[in-house]
């Protein structure tokens, strides 16, 4: 088994924003396939901040032979445990880890004989592909994939093997143990557990639209209303987003909601569609329960971008930030980034 700790200066996230502080380690694997039951984990690799700076610690199997795996699942279970018993609240941070590496974990564990700490340990599990993808239409990147959302949050990745060729080079470095392939091998699952403390940040964003903002303002101009929020997380990088006649602009220091205003004012849009229908004459939402009094080819089943009322804006409404929330986060329900 080989063994490689290091450090580097934590550019990525403050500790301190972690929620109900937990305190936070990150896990990747890498495996000779998808599957546990023909793949096997040939190295696992943690990274935890102490201080000022972000520590990596990776174990490598150096043989195909089982009890090359049993090696690092033994050296991993030891540290975590360790690690857990000197830190109150650990929490495990994995990328896409709910579907892979967790399960692949447990099944490797009782595959090698060995019990793990997955099991064992009071620890929470907090997966951030999982996280971020109720917000997947929001992010302004081509795919989810950790690559490519860590690029995204500003990390730029080494020339390393992925995929199949990561896997190859494996095997390559097994026949002849050379220094240059193994330092590729650890380069590549450093790559990724330094991508992942980049997103760690990126976490604001959900909170966000969970609520943590302040409204500042409010002005009406071109047949619109522009709220105007300050949002109380720190948040890494600016976003647009368009939907429902809406935009969205997303700043470090602001965010801007532009929702239309029409002639009959504002729509007011339900979340529980299946419980209302649409009446395209009258371009409003009526609940089930009113329909038995309505022709039936005046109606038709409510969609989520026509479920909705209007109502006026009063003075109320304007000058009471409080009924600008419920409004602002019944919008960013509507456009699925909160419950």
């Amino acid at each position: 088994m080989q063994t490689r700790t290091q450090t580097f200066p934590n550019k990525y996230f403050n500790p301190e924003d972690i929620s109900d502080r937990e305190v936070p380690v990150l896990l990747d694997i890498e495996t000779t396939g998808f599957s546990p039951d023909v793949s096997a984990i040939f190295m696992i690799g943690c990274a935890y901040i102490e201080g000022e700076n972000l520590f990596l610690i990776q174990w490598l199997a150096d043989t195909l032979e089982l009890s090359g795996e049993q090696d690092i699942l033994t050296a991993f279970s030891q540290w975590l445990r360790q690690y857990a018993a000197c830190h109150e609240k650990t929490c495990l941070f994995t990328y896409n880890g709910q579907n892979f590496d967790l399960p692949f974990l447990k099944s490797r564990y009782i595959q090698c004989g060995l019990s793990s700490p997955l099991d064992s340990l009071n620890i929470r599990f907090i997966d951030l592909y999982r996280e971020f993808l109720p917000l997947k239409n929001f992010w302004p990147t081509r795919n989810m994939k950790l690559r490519t959302m860590g690029m995204w949050a500003g990390y730029t990745y080494n020339t390393a093997p992925e995929g199949r060729r990561l896997i190859n080079a494996y095997h390559q470095y097994i026949k002849i143990k050379d220094s240059k392939t193994m330092n590729l091998l650890f380069l590549h699952n450093s790559d990724d557990l330094k991508a992942l403390a980049s997103l760690m940040p990126v976490q604001n964003y959900v909170r966000l639209f969970s609520g943590a903002y302040a409204p500042a303002g409010l002005t009406s101009a071109d047949n619109a209303l522009s709220f105007y929020l300050k949002p109380e997380v720190s948040l890494p990088a600016p976003v647009t987003f368009t939907a429902f006649d809406c935009s969205l602009s997303v700043r470090p220091e602001e965010i801007i909601l532009r929702v239309p205003l029409y002639a009959r004012g504002l729509r007011f849009y339900y979340s529980d569609i299946k419980n209302y229908v649409y009446l395209p004459e009258e371009d409003y939402a009526l609940h089930k329960s009113m329909t038995a009094y309505i022709d039936k080819s005046h109606w038709q089943r409510a969609r989520r971008e026509n479920c909705y009322t209007w109502f006026l804006p009063d003075e109320a409404f304007f000058n009471q930030p409080e009924h600008q929330r419920a409004y602002i986060q019944m919008i960013f329900r509507l456009f699925g980034f909160s419950r």
